[in-house]
Formats: structure tokens, sequence, C-alpha cells
């Protein structure tokens, strides 16, 4: 069986009203379809913007592409270790609307110990009600990091560690629920582990 639509969403979407003529350009605003054209291959795969599309790549920062600026914010912040640049392009990703950024700046956040902020973002995907969210989008996530070199950083295991201490309850139910600290522990785990088997 294959994965899941949802997870598997990195084909090229159609981007604009259906109702538009495609041979009429003259009303083409430049910056409006750099904005909102569809980065998913290079989100799945965004070393080839670091090294093939730098152009195009910064054509769509310019515009405000929340794509865009989820591709740099993982090659800033994974790639040239960038935490400052990174963690700004992942929230102008978030703040963009681009689901996917949001649940990496609120995990970014997490590992560099920014752990209310960090809370503040996940909590944005609704994991309380549901969730398959998160879960789509840590698949998606991990996607876009498989072609990352080595991106281990010691603070992800300060980071985490001092996380559990914080939760205490994280292996405890309340009232059938893990508590919230528990599911931001559980994310930077798996994020932790995902990256500890990364670099082996």
């Amino acid at each position: 069986m294959g994965e899941d639509a949802s997870v598997n969403n990195y084909d090229i979407i159609s981007i604009g009203d259906s109702a538009s003529s495609n041979d009429d350009l003259s009303n083409s605003d430049r910056t409006n379809y750099l904005r909102n054209i569809s980065l998913s291959y290079f989100a799945a795969q965004p070393t080839e913007m670091m090294s093939k599309h730098i152009e195009f790549k910064e054509l769509c920062l310019e515009s405000g592409n929340p794509e865009a600026h989820y591709i740099q914010g993982i090659l800033q912040l994974f790639v040239k270790e960038d935490e400052q640049a990174g963690l700004y392009h992942l929230r102008q990703s978030s703040d963009g609307g681009y689901i996917d950024g949001t649940y990496l700046y609120g995990l970014s956040l997490l590992a560099v110990e920014r752990f209310h902020k960090g809370q503040k973002y996940l909590d944005k995907l609704g994991w309380k009600e549901n969730r398959s969210t998160s879960d789509q989008c840590w698949e998606r996530v991990k996607k876009s990091l498989t072609d990352i070199p080595y991106f281990m950083n010691q603070g992800y295991y300060i980071a985490r560690a001092n996380l559990e201490t914080l939760c205490g309850c994280r292996s405890r139910k309340r009232r059938g629920r893990v508590c919230n600290h528990g599911y931001y522990y559980e994310r930077l785990n798996q994020f932790f582990e995902f990256a500890m088997n990364k670099n082996n």
C-alpha cells in the first residue's frame, strides 16, 4: 500500500483561478504569481534550490512565497547552521499560512529551548482536537529533511532532556489523554530520533 495522499502531496498543484484564461497574460502580476506558485517539489528536495535554482528561489522569497521561506528556513537552519536566519524564514513560512512551516517552526523552537513559543506554534495545528494534521506535517517535514546531511545539534539533546524534566508526566495519562507537555516532548523526541538515525 502507498502512503496517504495527504502526506505525499509534493505533486505540482495548479495555482490560480480555474476560470481565468491561460492564454491571456496581459494582466499577470509577477509578484502575485511568484507568491502563490507551488514549490512543493522543492519542499521535498530543498537542497536543489540551494544549488540549481538559486535565482528562482530568490524571486519567490522576494515575493513572499511561504514555501520558499520554508525551504530557505531549512537550508539556513540545517545546512548553513544559521539559527537566526533559519528561524526567521520558518516563521515567515508559518505566518504565510504554510502548515509544514508552522510545524517545523514550532518544532525548531522546542529544539532551541524556546518551549513556550514552540508550543504556541504547534498548538496552531489543532493537535488537541485531532493529531492527524500534526502527523501528516511530520511525515512531509521528514521528507524535506531526508536530503539534508548531518544536522544533529548537541543543543537538541539538551532541549529534549530539559523538556522531559519540565514534562515529568509524559508517560502518565490524564483523564485518558497525554498531558500537553507530553505531546511536545513526544514531537521533539521524534525529531531527535530522526536526526540521530540520519547521522548514524
